[in-house]
């Protein structure tokens, strides 16, 4: 929790914004009723699925289907890695079916609805059953190695997983761009089809330092599938990117795509990739530890019920997963606020960037998130528990109101980033 305290003084520190008579996002009346639909047709969907997923593998477990599966698993094969396997591709199967392609269908008929999406269902079906499979081919492997750990080292496991888990999230943060980006979506050198882009662009990258050569940056043909508006940064090393939709670069004025690609810039700059995974790993050696000690009381209290004696036992991967499930929920808002945080940062140095580029990097930025809070009918009045709770950025309306405010320019004051005014 010191954690999500620190990320709100920070956020207090860069500038919040005075209060304002009127809000500066706004949406048309029509547009304002259905986002609000919108936010409550997805936030009950986010915690469809968390809670959800807590009341499905309890089920396994209080009517003893995990010890069926185990039994089915076992006349597959004699061998515990492999028993490991099926039983969890079925539990796995099982999320996805019960909850997550459900969640989802729901989810996409709503944004073809509000007009957000234009994908078909036989387009969002292939990706659905592309992101199964990873998923599978993913998490079959992580729990046939938690399973084995549990078995040789039951006290220790977490921290063993733990340190086997560095490695792959620094691997899953290079391979990302190249080879799991391109299953979904379409991407070609931004050069190719907006030089003129690229050129503006060039002039923050020299204001701000950063190594992006024109090469690092791309188009993603994202119109065939929505009209959202978005850009971003992934990739470490040499995966480092930044990546622009192409609605994006063909829609929203250049000056508003630069203080985009400002703020994008910034990641770079602030080290928020890296602060990023180092986060991660520290919130992962945490979330473990708690997830072992939270998943033996269970099996103290419930093992007997469960006829689970051991959670090496193939029924215990499920008692694990219903640990992790809980604490990921209660954790969630911690991990947002501090998302939240780094994500105010990129917009004040993105605008800052921008000073001396365009003509207004006040009006720039604010009519940049209008664009956006209208492309995805974000709600104008957002529930403040609902954005702590479940925002990974900032409002469009706190950030709206943040940036016609923030002018360090102004009487002689001092930028955060940019200490010596651009000329």
């Amino acid at each position: 929790m010191w954690m999500a305290t620190m990320a709100l003084v920070s956020a207090r520190q860069a500038g919040a914004a005075p209060t304002h008579a009127q809000p500066i996002y706004k949406l048309a009346s029509g547009q304002a009723a259905l986002a609000r639909h919108l936010e409550h047709v997805q936030l009950g969907l986010h915690f469809s699925v968390e809670f959800g997923a807590v009341a499905l593998l309890a089920l396994l477990l209080e009517t003893r289907l995990a010890g069926w599966m185990t039994q089915a698993a076992g006349r597959v094969s004699r061998r515990a890695w492999m028993q490991t396997a099926i039983f969890s591709v079925e539990v796995l199967l099982l999320l996805e079916c019960c909850l997550l392609l459900p969640a989802g269908a729901v989810s996409h008929q709503a944004l073809l609805r509000a007009g957000i999406s234009i994908q078909s269902w036989p387009s969002w079906m292939r990706d659905q059953g592309m992101g199964t499979l990873l998923m599978l081919a993913v998490g079959t492997p992580i729990l046939v190695f938690a399973r084995w750990l549990l078995a040789r080292s039951p006290q220790r496991a977490w921290l063993w997983f733990w340190l086997a888990s560095i490695p792959v999230i620094l691997t899953g943060t290079l391979v990302l761009p190249e080879i799991v980006e391109p299953i979904f979506n379409h991407f070609e050198p931004l050069a190719a089809t907006h030089p003129e882009l690229v050129r503006q662009f060039e002039r923050v990258v020299a204001r701000t330092g950063t190594e992006i050569p024109p090469e690092r940056m791309f188009l993603m043909r994202a119109s065939v599938k929505g009209n959202g508006l978005n850009a971003y940064v992934s990739g470490i090393g040499p995966t480092k990117r930044i990546v622009v939709w192409d609605t994006t670069a063909d829609r929203m004025p250049q000056d508003e795509i630069l203080f985009i690609l400002a703020h994008e810039s910034g990641h770079y700059v602030l080290h928020h990739l890296a602060w990023g995974i180092g986060m991660g790993i520290a919130g992962t050696l945490a979330l473990l530890g708690l997830t072992m000690g939270l998943a033996q009381g269970m099996l103290r209290l419930r093992g007997v019920r469960w006829e689970i004696g051991s959670l090496a036992e193939l029924p215990g991967l499920v008692v694990v997963l219903l640990a992790l499930v809980m604490l990921e929920i209660v954790s969630e808002p911690i991990g947002n606020t501090i998302s939240r945080t780094i994500e105010h940062q990129a917009d004040v140095y993105g605008q800052e960037a921008i000073h001396g580029i365009v003509a207004d990097p006040q009006q720039s930025a604010v009519k940049a998130f209008q664009q956006l809070g209208e492309a995805w009918l974000e709600e104008p009045n957002p529930n403040p528990l609902v954005v702590f709770w479940t925002y990974d950025h900032p409002s469009v309306q706190s950030r709206s109101e943040f940036a016609v405010h923030y002018d360090p320019w102004l009487s002689g004051g001092h930028p955060r980033y940019f200490p010596i005014p651009s000329e």
